[in-house]
């Protein structure tokens, strides 16, 4: 059962990366695309080249994104189940919400997956509920929670630098200006998204690998290189369901503030991911700085029931995927009992 098991981890991991591609590509390009800073095509592909290399980058920077979070000592088959059962409702919940158009988080997605799948082995023999409940809760609850408000109150500052800065100037070459610095926000988010995304799903292949007693250290690279394969795959199917929502439907701006909302999410990412490690959503960022920007304006066009609609589905997924997670483990338990 442990080999099964093993190989349902493995062949998991490769629609959960297209889609992820797929879902996160539209944070990065959406708003581009949307001021013509960049042709669709050639969002998709920049978005899906810098993605790969920031997947494959994950090899020398290591998994410090999931260093805080140490999962609980129990059985073998259970923690595979677990691992399995975050990856099936994290599949399915991505799935999901593209078909409706909306950015979720699959940092948020996968750490409530696991959660829920551990507290689900409390029923269950072979696990230390002592240790399931130590799992750090505050982390993905309180990320949840302050990422929108900060990117949000970020993005709505700039603005008035950036307009401090376009007075005086020719529109023409203000909008041009504009537009270069979207290109290179774009390709910025779309790396660090795939840094975030190769920490990720490293993070779930490893846990796998060392419950059952693998080394994998010697094929991490080779590894990495197929994730980056997969990624970059999914980026190039544009993810225009969601483009379309976060750059028709929820806002509309002008390319100053487009540039304001795309370097407030880049330099969120960075700072917060990739320098102090912080489990941040590029999808929760993203549509937060677009919101925080386009609040901005002389004449506001925020989309409020679209913004209502977000977090609605925000605040859904760490319940959906722990949820599904927790009944697949327990479903599946039975199982490992005639193994």
């Amino acid at each position: 059962m442990e080999i099964v098991l093993l190989v349902a981890v493995a062949v998991l991991l490769v629609p959960n990366l297209i889609v992820t591609g797929l879902h996160d590509v539209p944070n990065s390009i959406a708003i581009p695309t949307r001021t013509r800073a960049l042709s669709p095509r050639a969002a998709t592909r920049l978005a899906a080249g810098a993605n790969a290399a920031g997947v494959v980058m994950t090899y020398p920077l290591g998994n410090q994104l999931f260093g805080w979070f140490t999962f609980p000592e129990m059985d073998t088959e259970l923690v595979l189940l677990v691992i399995a059962g975050a990856l099936i409702g994290l599949l399915s919940w991505n799935i999901v919400t593209y078909l409706r158009g909306v950015p979720t988080s699959t940092t948020h997605g996968l750490l409530a997956g696991l959660i829920g799948g551990a507290l689900a082995t409390m029923l269950l023999e072979g696990a230390d509920s002592t240790d399931v409940l130590a799992l750090p809760w505050h982390s993905p609850v309180l990320n949840l929670l302050v990422t929108p408000l900060v990117a949000f109150g970020a993005a709505y500052l700039l603005v008035f630098l950036a307009v401090r800065a376009a007075q005086g100037r020719d529109p023409d070459a203000v909008h041009s200006t504009s537009r270069a610095a979207q290109s290179v926000c774009a390709g910025l988010t779309s790396f660090g998204t795939g840094v975030q995304q190769g920490q990720r799903y490293i993070f779930v292949l490893l846990l796998a690998s060392q419950s059952a007693d693998l080394d994998l250290q010697p094929w991490l690279l080779p590894i990495l290189m197929a994730f980056a394969l997969l990624l970059g795959l999914g980026c190039l199917h544009g993810g225009w369901r969601i483009g379309h929502m976060l750059g028709h439907r929820l806002v509309t701006m002008d390319p100053l503030r487009g540039m304001v909302s795309t370097s407030a999410t880049a330099g969120m990412l960075f700072l917060g991911s990739l320098t102090f490690a912080l489990p941040l959503s590029t999808s929760m960022t993203a549509a937060s700085s677009i919101i925080g920007a386009g609040s901005n304006q002389r004449f506001a066009t925020v989309n409020w029931p679209q913004g209502l609609r977000l977090f609605g589905y925000w605040a859904a997924t760490p319940a959906a995927t722990g949820l599904i997670a927790g009944l697949l483990v327990l479903a599946g338990s039975p199982l490992l009992a005639l193994a």
